[in-house]
């Protein structure tokens, strides 16, 4: 990605160019850093974004992207439909006052006769797909990788490693919706009009505009909401489908839903416990071996490989605050006093 080319781009330049389209449709990434890098230091871009992102995402109705060479061609049409409109224009009497109006409402209908006409015949012809047919756009943090993203309404979220989240091309007007699979920081941007609701499980949260955090990793017995600014409304299945517990949470208040229990409980919390991951903190707080294990394959990106004859007491619990430390040094706090030996060979890490 050669970042400074993008800097004079128009929304026509986005959606000619590979590199751009890649990384909308999650074909690349490996540089969607360098994407969001470059989108918080050019805000000044994102109408043209928005308006390249839609079309892209309309140029791929029941899931079939067009070929790029497609692409080109279709541009070609629609720019033969723009002149043919401004002939049409020039050749009109019309007072100078109101002609750049005109030319736009001409130039907005060539988009749409030529986008229709291009659709119906090459791609919606014997189909007749809602707007939720659309692929939905989904991003994942690999275990040992955190993830930054900007989606479409402005929101910000950091995804942490081993996590996953998913949400429509265009969110719908009346509201955001997004699902989640493990842990991300949410920074909400406001939008009375359009609630911004998550889903992970059998909790839902919904937000006007606020920031908090969500663990939801499917392997773990709890989901925990924590709130750093504005309100959140937390809703959990208890039971039947009729039986929920709803709680509304304000700045520095937790709700945590246990899944076996079907209980939800709210609590202050430790901001560093529940967020300190942003900052490259690793916490634990009376955490069982296979938890902590499990803990340590997602920060740091390896696998365990634990030799039958590594056995841990059942009442033995792991407790720290770790800033960006390596892993070879918590495993050498793990193992105290002589619990178990360990090697690390590349992403596998042996304890025997």
């Amino acid at each position: 990605m050669e970042a400074h080319k993008y800097d004079r781009f128009g929304y026509k330049d986005f959606v000619l160019d590979d590199d751009f389209r890649a990384w909308l449709n999650g074909t690349a990434p490996e540089k969607d850093h360098l994407w969001e890098k470059w989108l918080l230091a050019n805000p000044s871009r994102q109408a043209e974004i928005e308006k390249a992102r839609k079309i892209v995402f309309a140029l791929h109705f029941q899931g079939k992207p067009i070929p790029d060479h497609d692409i080109g061609q279709q541009w070609k049409r629609l720019e033969s439909s723009i002149a043919a409109s401004e002939a049409a224009i020039e050749s009109e009497t019309l007072p100078r006052r109101i002609t750049l109006t005109w030319i736009w409402r001409l130039l907005a209908a060539a988009c749409v006769v030529v986008g229709a006409f291009f659709f119906v015949n090459r791609y919606l012809t014997g189909h007749h797909a809602p707007a939720s047919a659309y692929v939905p756009v989904e991003h994942k943090a690999a275990n040992g990788q955190q993830r930054k993203l900007l989606l479409p309404d402005g929101t910000r979220v950091t995804l942490n490693a081993g996590s996953s989240i998913s949400y429509p091309q265009e969110f719908e007007e009346d509201v955001r919706k997004v699902s989640l699979s493990g842990e991300a920081f949410f920074d909400v941007k406001r939008n009375e009009k359009q609630p911004f609701v998550i889903t992970t499980g059998d909790v839902v949260t919904k937000v006007l505009g606020t920031s908090f955090n969500i663990s939801a990793y499917p392997e773990n017995k709890a989901v925990q909401v924590a709130v750093v600014t504005g309100k959140v409304k937390v809703n959990a299945q208890i039971g039947s489908e009729d039986q929920n517990a709803c709680v509304f949470l304000s700045k520095s208040e937790m709700a945590t839903f246990q899944k076996e229990a079907g209980e939800l409980i709210v609590s202050t919390y430790d901001e560093k416990e529940q967020i300190g991951w942003k900052d490259g903190m690793l916490y634990f707080q009376k955490s069982d071996f296979h938890s902590t294990i499990l803990k340590l394959e997602r920060w740091y990106g390896v696998k365990f490989d634990v030799a039958p004859g590594v056995r841990m007491d059942t009442d033995w619990r792991f407790s720290g605050k770790f800033q960006d430390k390596p892993l070879d040094y918590i495993l050498g706090v793990m193992s105290y006093p002589g619990r178990f030996s360990y090697k690390i060979n590349n992403s596998i890490v042996k304890l025997q």
